[in-house]
């Protein structure tokens, strides 16, 4: 069962943090990032809970603008009737054409060859792949 509740932030097939969402002790996200110094990393701190203003700061960055011009196709090619941030980050796992970072729900076994936008240029050798 995928838990939507917690999450690994990935960079390619690397953790890069954990986050709960929901943690039994507390109302606020809980982040434990496993990198420092890193520009695009989930929190400044290395571990700790942090408000829902940085959390919705931080998914923001990894969705597609509301205002964007073909923004209703987009939610029809993912099944959405209106924009959610979190419905899209659930259906997109946060992926972005232009970095290698994504989202990985809890009880997921994907890799990142299961979620690029960029396939061919990760994976060129990969035969069994109609989209390259």
């Amino acid at each position: 069962m995928i838990d939507f509740m917690k999450f690994d932030v990935m960079l390619l097939d690397d953790i890069i943090a954990n986050v709960d969402l929901k943690p039994a002790e507390s109302d606020k996200p809980y982040v434990i990032n496993f990198i420092e110094g890193f520009n695009k990393q989930f929190s400044p701190n290395p571990e700790g809970y942090i408000t829902k203003v940085e959390l919705e700061k931080w998914l923001k960055w990894r969705v597609f603008p509301e205002t964007r011009v073909n923004t209703d196709q987009l939610l029809a090619a993912l099944g959405l009737n209106s924009y959610n941030r979190w419905a899209i980050i659930r259906k997109t796992h946060g992926v972005m054409a232009d970095d290698e970072i994504w989202l990985r729900f809890k009880g997921e076994t994907l890799q990142h060859r299961d979620v690029t936008l960029r396939k061919s240029l990760y994976y060129p050798d990969d035969k069994n792949d109609f989209n390259n």
